[in-house]
């Protein structure tokens, strides 16, 4: 066995020790902002660095992260629920170490499970710890008590804005709705997209962390920002994420860079550690317990 895996595998064993899969909600207080692009491009700069990563998605109005990756599952967590798929089953893989785990609306009628149903559904997802270190939870837009659900189970919230002032309201708005449901203070991550350059972007994220810990007591930890790029929109159109399609292109440089920030994989010669997070089973049950309070 080569150094290299044998400092992967110590590292995956350091992990089952310490914590399970790591779960993010992937928020933004209003559509239009780019919070699916960035999920599903994130997701690919994990992989890359060597993060397995399940993109989970979690809008439960118009699922999309299936398309940005040019496929179309035939199942979803609904099936899983309903009891005719195992959750393996319906789990895609898009490339070495990213999956895409379809949600629809399955996820609404996990709380109206029986006991039994409930128990049995957490141990199916126990198995995606075999598949992830990491699972991004791509939501909705817009301030609903489902998006503000999966934020409060998730260990961590990752925020996206644009410079567009309603979508920093909105975000701020969000924010506000988790802050008041939570228990304790999140740790939240908070993104600008779009940015036309990066004293547009720490201007932005200089004011949200002000009024953040002013008003709601939360340190908002600025991860970082994407600037406008027109080879975006060249790889929406040709039904591409632009990490793959260019990954020189500012855009994807802005992405790696935040993947290294978030999670901690500031060495460009290999991962210092694999995330580690409360675990899948404990995820669930904070789900079914926030999704039973609606």
């Amino acid at each position: 066995m080569k150094k290299k895996d044998q400092a992967f595998e110590l590292r995956n064993l350091k992990r089952k020790i310490a914590g399970g899969i790591k779960t993010y909600t992937v928020a933004s207080g209003k559509g239009g902002v780019g919070k699916t692009s960035l999920s599903v491009n994130l997701a690919l700069a994990l992989g890359s660095m060597g993060i397995r990563t399940i993109v989970l998605d979690g809008d439960l109005g118009l699922a999309n992260v299936d398309v940005m990756f040019g496929m179309y599952p035939k199942y979803h967590l609904g099936h899983v629920i309903s009891g005719e798929k195992k959750l393996t089953e319906i789990l895609v893989s898009v490339q070495e170490n990213v999956y895409i785990l379809p949600g629809g609306t399955g996820l609404q009628d996990m709380a109206d499970l029986d006991m039994t149903k409930q128990v049995k559904l957490i141990e199916e997802f126990s198995s995606l710890e075999e598949y992830g270190n990491v699972l991004l939870i791509d939501t909705g837009a817009g301030i609903h008590r489902s998006i503000v659900v999966f934020a409060i189970a998730s260990d961590s919230l990752i925020l996206v804005t644009s410079p567009d002032p309603t979508a920093i309201r909105d975000c701020y708005g969000l924010l506000k709705a988790v802050s008041l449901s939570a228990a304790a203070s999140p740790e939240v991550h908070l993104i600008i997209n779009m940015a036309k350059s990066n004293k547009e972007a720490l201007e932005i994220a200089s004011r949200l962390q002000f009024t953040a810990r002013d008003f709601l007591d939360i340190n908002l930890n600025m991860a970082g920002y994407i600037l406008r790029d027109p080879h975006v929109e060249e790889a929406v159109k040709i039904g591409i994420p632009f990490i793959i399609a260019d990954p020189n292109c500012e855009a994807s440089k802005c992405v790696i860079q935040i993947a290294r920030k978030i999670f901690n994989l500031e060495n460009e010669e290999g991962i210092e550690e694999v995330p580690t997070g409360r675990g899948i089973k404990a995820f669930c049950m904070r789900l079914l317990r926030q999704l039973q309070l609606r």
